[in-house]
């Protein structure tokens, strides 16, 4: 049985890195820590564009969150994503959710249901509004950053 161990952890891991591997890999990120708007250039390559966040927030009442996304090269505006960090998650690591009566709670990182894609690679200016739709009685934004991935 102990020889089985080690051949045993190799397939759990190859099976734990198989999911991780296909969501690809962080070139960069644009923290928040309140709403508002904040940029970064990125160095993207043509293709799909990947949009995770890693969220620590906490508000009473119904609320609604979202990022709107520009992308531009050259100062030309190459694509354009509406996401929400609230929403369903293709993918969710560490993800905690909290509700007790109106309070709601959300930590984690996820991967949402939205993206971009790019006809050329370069330098990308990435342009993000983080913005309630819908406020809150009360909010609490510890941590909301918008993570770009390819």
């Amino acid at each position: 049985m102990n020889a089985l161990r080690p051949l045993r952890r190799a397939l759990v891991t190859a099976v734990l890195a198989v999911p991780l591997a296909a969501c690809g890999r962080q070139v960069g990120s644009v923290p928040f820590s309140s709403a508002g708007t904040k940029s970064t250039t990125l160095p993207l390559a043509a293709g799909r564009v990947a949009f995770w966040t890693d969220l620590d927030v906490a508000y009473d009442g119904p609320a609604t969150l979202h990022y709107q996304i520009e992308l531009s090269q050259a100062g030309r505006h190459v694509a354009t994503a509406n996401c929400d960090p609230l929403g369903m998650k293709t993918v969710e690591l560490g993800w905690l959710d909290i509700t007790r009566s109106s309070f709601r709670s959300h930590r984690g990182h996820g991967k949402m249901l939205c993206g971009a894609s790019l006809a050329k690679g370069g330098p990308t200016l990435v342009e993000a509004t983080l913005a309630f739709g819908v406020q809150p009685l009360t909010a609490t934004i510890n941590r909301a950053d918008l993570v770009v991935k390819q």
